[in-house]
C-alpha cells in the first residue's frame, strides 16, 4: 500500500444506463473510481459499504427518489460529509431549492455539461 496515490471514489447515482454509463466513461477519464447505482435504495446501501468521497446523484429515481437520499446520507454520521451534487432534467427553482433543502451541497441540471461537471468535482475533491 504505502504512499500509492488512492484514486477518489464517486458513487453515480442514476436510472438511466446511457447517462450512468456516459459519466462512468467521463469520470474514468477524468482519473476517478465509479460506482453505479440505478435506484435509490441500493444507492444508501452502496455508501454506507463503500463511503464514496462524492455522490453524483439524479433526483427522478425508483425506490427512493433523490431528495431522499439525501437526506438519508446527510443523518448517516459516517456520510454527512460527502458531498452530494444532485444531478435533474428538471431545472425549475424549486426543485433547486428542495436539493438544497434535503442537505446538497451543488446541483447540476442536464443535460450534462462535462467541463462544469468536472470543474464542479474537483471543487470539491481538489488534487
Amino acid at each position: 500500500m504505502g504512499g500509492r496515490h488512492l484514486k477518489k471514489k464517486i458513487l453515480v447515482v442514476e436510472d438511466e444506463r446511457a447517462i450512468a454509463e456516459y459519466l462512468e466513461a467521463l469520470l474514468g477519464l477524468s482519473g476517478y473510481t465509479i460506482q453505479i447505482s440505478m435506484d435509490g435504495k441500493a444507492a444508501v446501501e452502496q455508501a454506507r459499504e463503500w463511503f464514496p468521497d462524492l455522490v453524483l446523484l439524479d433526483i427522478m429515481l425508483p425506490k427512493l427518489n433523490g431528495f431522499d437520499v439525501c437526506k438519508i446520507l446527510k443523518q448517516d454520521a459516517a456520510l454527512k460529509n460527502v458531498p452530494i451534487i444532485m444531478l435533474t432534467s428538471l431545472s425549475q427553482m424549486g426543485d433547486v431549492e428542495r436539493a438544497f433543502d434535503s442537505g446538497a451541497n451543488d446541483y447540476l441540471s442536464k443535460p450534462i455539461d462535462a467541463e462544469r461537471l468536472v470543474q464542479k468535482i474537483k471543487k470539491y475533491l481538489p488534487e
